[in-house]
């Protein structure tokens, strides 16, 4: 779930990555939808087995918003955070989340409070169910 304050600053458009063909292939999909804005989402709790500097070296120069899963790792999250991710997600059972949510605030980040919704690419016609996804649902 993610809190209310963050739902109006967010795109509509979330897209899970875990490799540079899947970011290049968002970045493709939306440079032939002008217009069109999109955040990446890492698989849940990539943060914890993949780790920050993966993250950082997959997204450098995405210019989307990106967030990386921490599951409940508060820790894996704040040093996240630390490192200048521009998003992270902790479960919503995170007790620390409150302490995350001030942090990412102070350093202009977001912390989401669980997953939101997002596309996943998969399948042989990956690039095309991409498109589809972006055109049945409307960024505005």
């Amino acid at each position: 779930m993610i809190d209310n304050h963050d739902i109006f600053a967010l795109p509509r458009h979330f897209v899970v990555i875990s490799t540079l063909g899947e970011m290049e292939m968002v970045c493709t999909a939306l440079n032939t939808r002008p217009g069109s804005s999109c955040a990446l989402v890492s698989e849940p709790d990539a943060g914890c087995f993949m780790g920050v500097a993966w993250w950082m070296a997959l997204t450098a120069g995405a210019g989307m918003p990106a967030f990386l899963d921490c599951g409940m790792a508060a820790a894996r999250a704040a040093e996240g955070l630390r490192a200048g991710l521009g998003g992270v997600i902790v479960e919503p059972a995170c007790t620390q989340h409150d302490a995350l949510a001030q942090l990412a605030g102070t350093m202009g980040a977001t912390c989401l409070r669980g997953r939101p919704g997002a596309h996943v690419i998969a399948g042989p016609d990956a690039a095309d169910a991409l498109q589809r996804y972006l055109r049945s649902h409307p960024a505005g």
